[in-house]
């Protein structure tokens, strides 16, 4: 019988589901995997052969720790990995992790707020209750990479660089625009309250760069912006790899996947309860101090970024696509190990 893994993925944007995702579908070639999860995007794509438990976006907090804690406690798995969150989204892991002492237990650390390490005191709960931590690519300057038991990869992506198809493919398909046409592409994969955000930014970019083609990507079209400007396909590190850069947040995902395939990511940092965005934004071109700044401000530093951008690059179409390591396949070795 094949091992099972089961992976915690609570989260409610894109950045969870898609780092269990590009974990999963390596390690279900060889193994049974199962995620959890409660993003509202698992209705819209491809689980790439894992099994998903999706918990309702809708339902109540106190609800979705029961049903965590029903799952863990009633489903079979050989192996427990759980991301960025030690004691769980809600800490409902917190009693449940001491019991599973017969299970390897793996820890993604992720970036997470300092504070919250330290008010929770997850430093010695980690170092009592996981096996392994693997840091997927975020550096050596985390709360937990003094513990004894941590190992670091490159960042995870959910596609290694031979399976993206080429650019002319994905600009003619997916994005609809000329392959020879300069393309600004919008990542909208925060939260859903953002999408009002990157859909007027959109269209302030269509009326600014009138000679480009610019895209939103985004699991629905902001009520902003006309149909054809819209773009949803997952995976978006197919489309990031078609542009000449991206305006975003600086989420995991969207940092990462613009600097594997060598992209200009113009990162916005969001505010975010745990996640330290600003401190991620300094890997790419960073609008500076966005939450203080006016709009017209923010809109003057972005307009000078994507102007500098698209005047010192040649077209994106003229290069193959970039070779790039990915991190997740040297995760499910480290994991086997455990």
């Amino acid at each position: 019988m094949a091992e099972t893994w089961l992976i915690y993925a609570l989260g409610g944007g894109w950045g969870h589901l898609t780092r269990a995702l590009s974990l999963g579908r390596i390690a279900s070639r060889q193994r049974k995997v199962k995620i959890i999860t409660n993003s509202p995007y698992a209705y819209k794509i491809d689980h790439d052969d894992c099994f998903v438990y999706l918990i309702p976006e809708n339902v109540n907090f106190s609800e979705t720790c029961l049903q965590v804690r029903k799952i863990l406690c009633n489903c079979h798995y050989d192996c427990l990995i759980v991301d960025t969150f030690p004691r769980g989204l809600g800490a409902e892991l917190a009693d449940i992790l001491p019991k599973l002492d017969y299970i390897p237990r793996v820890l993604i650390h992720r970036d997470i707020n300092s504070r919250y390490v330290s008010a929770k005191k997850l430093k010695s709960f980690v170092k009592e209750n996981f096996n392994r931590v693997i840091v997927p690519g975020e550096g050596k300057d985390l709360p937990f990479c003094d513990l004894p038991m941590v190992d670091h990869t490159a960042p995870w992506l959910i596609r290694n660089h031979w399976e993206l198809p080429d650019k002319a493919t994905t600009r003619s398909h997916i994005l609809r625009v000329s392959p020879s046409k300069k393309t600004i592409l919008v990542c909208a994969s925060g939260k859903a309250s953002e999408l009002t955000l990157f859909g007027e930014l959109t269209l302030w970019l269509k009326r600014n760069f009138p000679d480009c083609a610019v895209r939103i990507l985004a699991a629905t079209c902001p009520k902003e912006c006309p149909k054809e400007l819209w773009v949803s396909h997952h995976p978006g590190i197919e489309c990031i790899a078609a542009a000449d850069v991206v305006i975003g947040g600086a989420g995991y995902n969207t940092v990462y996947e613009c600097a594997a395939v060598r992209v200009p990511l113009v990162a916005i940092p969001l505010e975010r309860l745990y996640d330290r965005q600003e401190k991620r934004a300094y890997k790419s071109y960073w609008v500076q101090n966005y939450q203080d700044a006016t709009f017209d401000e923010q809109l003057l530093n972005i307009y000078a970024m994507v102007r500098r951008i698209l005047d010192e690059a040649i077209p994106a179409n003229s290069f193959p696509i970039p070779s790039y390591i990915n991190g997740a396949m040297e995760a499910v070795r480290q994991i086997e190990q455990v």
